[in-house]
């Protein structure tokens, strides 16, 4: 799996997560996993061409 394919495989776990959350779940919690998903897209959306086969 190339890193594109990582980043695009946590982003639907955490995107998932905060569209079904479990009703008892803190603020902070909610808050910590927007902004994962924030870098996680900023680096991804910042990923270049030569990074993506890199097996970091």
């Amino acid at each position: 799996m190339n890193r594109r394919e990582r980043l695009e495989l946590e982003i639907s776990n955490i995107q998932a997560k905060l569209d079904n959350p479990p009703k008892e779940t803190p603020s902070h919690i909610l808050k910590s996993w927007r902004k994962d998903l924030v870098s996680l897209e900023f680096e991804l959306n910042n990923l270049v061409d030569g990074e993506e086969d890199n097996n970091y």
